[in-house]
Protein backbone atom coordinates (compact mmCIF):
# COMPACT_ATOMS: atom_id res chain seq x y z
CA UNK A 1 0.00 0.00 0.00
CA UNK A 2 1.22 3.45 -0.82
CA UNK A 3 1.22 6.23 1.71
CA UNK A 4 -1.04 9.25 1.35
CA UNK A 5 0.23 12.75 1.68
CA UNK A 6 -1.80 14.70 4.16
CA UNK A 7 -2.41 18.32 3.34
CA UNK A 8 -1.52 20.75 6.04
CA UNK A 9 -4.24 23.16 6.97
CA UNK A 10 -2.49 26.51 6.92
CA UNK A 11 -5.64 28.60 6.98
CA UNK A 12 -5.56 31.51 9.32
CA UNK A 13 -8.49 32.18 11.60
CA UNK A 14 -11.10 34.79 10.82
CA UNK A 15 -11.22 38.04 12.78
CA UNK A 16 -14.52 39.89 13.16
CA UNK A 17 -14.25 43.50 14.36
CA UNK A 18 -17.34 44.98 16.01
CA UNK A 19 -17.71 48.62 17.07
CA UNK A 20 -20.73 50.59 18.33
CA UNK A 21 -23.53 50.69 17.38
CA UNK A 22 -23.20 47.33 15.58
CA UNK A 23 -23.41 44.09 17.51
CA UNK A 24 -22.61 40.51 16.59
CA UNK A 25 -23.30 37.45 18.72
CA UNK A 26 -20.92 34.55 18.28
CA UNK A 27 -19.86 31.26 19.76
CA UNK A 28 -16.21 32.04 18.93
CA UNK A 29 -13.66 33.27 21.42
CA UNK A 30 -14.17 36.96 21.80
CA UNK A 31 -12.44 39.90 23.38
CA UNK A 32 -13.81 43.26 24.43
CA UNK A 33 -10.97 45.77 24.13
CA UNK A 34 -11.65 48.96 26.06
CA UNK A 35 -9.54 52.07 25.51
CA UNK A 36 -6.38 50.31 24.40
CA UNK A 37 -3.63 52.61 23.19
CA UNK A 38 -2.34 52.27 19.64
CA UNK A 39 0.70 50.44 21.01
CA UNK A 40 -1.49 48.06 23.07
CA UNK A 41 -3.65 47.34 20.02
CA UNK A 42 -0.52 46.46 18.03
CA UNK A 43 0.76 44.25 20.86
CA UNK A 44 -2.64 42.56 21.10
CA UNK A 45 -2.62 41.81 17.36
CA UNK A 46 0.86 40.29 17.70
CA UNK A 47 -0.27 38.19 20.69
CA UNK A 48 -3.36 36.91 18.83
CA UNK A 49 -1.18 35.96 15.86
CA UNK A 50 1.18 34.11 18.20
CA UNK A 51 -1.29 32.39 20.55
CA UNK A 52 -4.42 31.92 18.41
CA UNK A 53 -3.44 32.12 14.73
CA UNK A 54 -5.99 29.61 13.47
CA UNK A 55 -8.96 30.51 15.67
CA UNK A 56 -11.96 32.57 14.64
CA UNK A 57 -12.11 35.54 16.99
CA UNK A 58 -14.55 38.38 17.52
CA UNK A 59 -13.22 41.71 18.79
CA UNK A 60 -15.56 44.22 20.36
CA UNK A 61 -13.65 47.52 20.39
CA UNK A 62 -14.58 50.49 22.54
CA UNK A 63 -12.62 53.74 22.36
CA UNK A 64 -13.95 56.08 25.01
CA UNK A 65 -11.74 59.00 24.00
CA UNK A 66 -10.73 60.71 20.82
CA UNK A 67 -6.98 60.52 21.43
CA UNK A 68 -6.33 56.78 21.51
CA UNK A 69 -4.09 56.90 18.46
CA UNK A 70 -1.62 58.47 20.87
CA UNK A 71 0.31 56.45 23.41
CA UNK A 72 1.43 58.27 26.54
CA UNK A 73 3.57 55.36 27.68
CA UNK A 74 5.43 54.97 24.42
CA UNK A 75 6.41 58.64 24.10
CA UNK A 76 7.19 59.89 27.60
CA UNK A 77 10.09 62.06 26.41
CA UNK A 78 8.07 63.78 23.68
CA UNK A 79 6.95 67.13 25.12
CA UNK A 80 4.76 67.82 22.08
CA UNK A 81 3.05 64.49 22.62
CA UNK A 82 2.40 65.28 26.29
CA UNK A 83 0.98 68.68 25.34
CA UNK A 84 -1.41 67.08 22.84
CA UNK A 85 -2.43 64.36 25.27
CA UNK A 86 -2.85 66.75 28.16
CA UNK A 87 -5.20 69.00 26.20
CA UNK A 88 -7.27 66.19 24.70
CA UNK A 89 -10.84 66.02 25.86
CA UNK A 90 -12.78 62.80 26.26
CA UNK A 91 -15.22 62.14 23.46
CA UNK A 92 -17.75 60.58 25.82
CA UNK A 93 -20.83 62.54 24.73
CA UNK A 94 -23.67 60.34 23.51
CA UNK A 95 -21.72 57.13 24.17
CA UNK A 96 -23.85 54.01 24.37
CA UNK A 97 -22.61 52.41 27.57
CA UNK A 98 -25.34 49.76 27.19
CA UNK A 99 -23.44 48.56 24.10
CA UNK A 100 -20.24 48.39 26.13
CA UNK A 101 -21.84 46.45 28.98
CA UNK A 102 -23.39 44.00 26.49
CA UNK A 103 -20.00 43.57 24.80
CA UNK A 104 -18.38 42.86 28.19
CA UNK A 105 -21.07 40.32 29.09
CA UNK A 106 -20.83 38.60 25.69
CA UNK A 107 -17.03 38.48 25.47
CA UNK A 108 -14.87 35.61 26.61
CA UNK A 109 -12.24 38.09 27.85
CA UNK A 110 -12.33 41.82 28.61
CA UNK A 111 -9.18 43.96 28.44
CA UNK A 112 -9.46 47.52 29.75
CA UNK A 113 -6.87 50.29 29.89
CA UNK A 114 -7.86 52.40 32.88
CA UNK A 115 -5.25 55.05 32.03
CA UNK A 116 -7.44 56.27 29.15
CA UNK A 117 -10.84 56.03 30.83
CA UNK A 118 -13.17 59.01 30.90
CA UNK A 119 -15.06 59.88 34.08
CA UNK A 120 -18.29 58.23 32.86
CA UNK A 121 -16.41 55.03 32.05
CA UNK A 122 -14.80 54.99 35.49
CA UNK A 123 -18.31 54.74 36.92
CA UNK A 124 -19.08 51.72 34.71
CA UNK A 125 -15.65 50.23 35.29
CA UNK A 126 -16.67 49.39 38.86
CA UNK A 127 -19.01 46.80 37.40
CA UNK A 128 -16.70 45.73 34.54
CA UNK A 129 -13.84 45.09 36.97
CA UNK A 130 -15.99 42.71 39.02
CA UNK A 131 -16.14 40.33 36.04
CA UNK A 132 -13.58 37.55 36.56
CA UNK A 133 -12.80 37.63 32.82
CA UNK A 134 -11.64 41.27 32.98
CA UNK A 135 -7.94 42.17 32.83
CA UNK A 136 -6.91 45.77 33.33
CA UNK A 137 -3.95 48.04 32.69
CA UNK A 138 -3.23 51.00 34.95
CA UNK A 139 0.10 52.78 35.28
CA UNK A 140 -0.66 54.53 38.59
CA UNK A 141 0.46 52.30 41.46
CA UNK A 142 -1.91 53.63 44.15
CA UNK A 143 -4.96 53.73 41.89
CA UNK A 144 -4.19 50.25 40.53
CA UNK A 145 -3.98 49.03 44.12
CA UNK A 146 -7.46 50.42 44.75
CA UNK A 147 -8.82 48.72 41.60
CA UNK A 148 -7.23 45.45 42.69
CA UNK A 149 -9.82 45.25 45.48
CA UNK A 150 -12.37 44.61 42.72
CA UNK A 151 -10.09 42.71 40.36
CA UNK A 152 -6.73 40.98 40.79
CA UNK A 153 -6.11 40.65 37.04
CA UNK A 154 -3.85 43.68 36.65
CA UNK A 155 -1.41 43.48 33.75
CA UNK A 156 1.32 45.97 32.93
CA UNK A 157 0.59 45.72 29.22
CA UNK A 158 -1.05 43.43 26.68
CA UNK A 159 2.07 41.26 26.36
CA UNK A 160 1.20 39.76 29.78
CA UNK A 161 -2.42 38.96 28.91
CA UNK A 162 -2.18 35.40 27.60
CA UNK A 163 0.24 34.21 30.28
CA UNK A 164 -2.08 35.69 32.96
CA UNK A 165 -5.12 33.99 31.37
CA UNK A 166 -3.24 30.67 31.31
CA UNK A 167 -2.14 31.09 34.93
CA UNK A 168 -5.73 31.81 36.00
CA UNK A 169 -7.04 28.78 34.11
CA UNK A 170 -4.35 26.50 35.59
CA UNK A 171 -5.23 27.60 39.13
CA UNK A 172 -8.92 26.71 38.78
Amino acid sequence: MGSKDHEKNTDMGKLTLVTPPSFFLTQNKSFCLINLSKNDKDLFADAINKHMPKEDITLYVWDDNNFLNLDIHGNKEDAKHEKIFGSAEPDAKDKDYTWLLNACETSTTVVMNMDYSSHPLKVWSGYILTLAKTYFIHSGHEEAKAYSILNRNKIDDVTQLFSKIKKNMDSQ
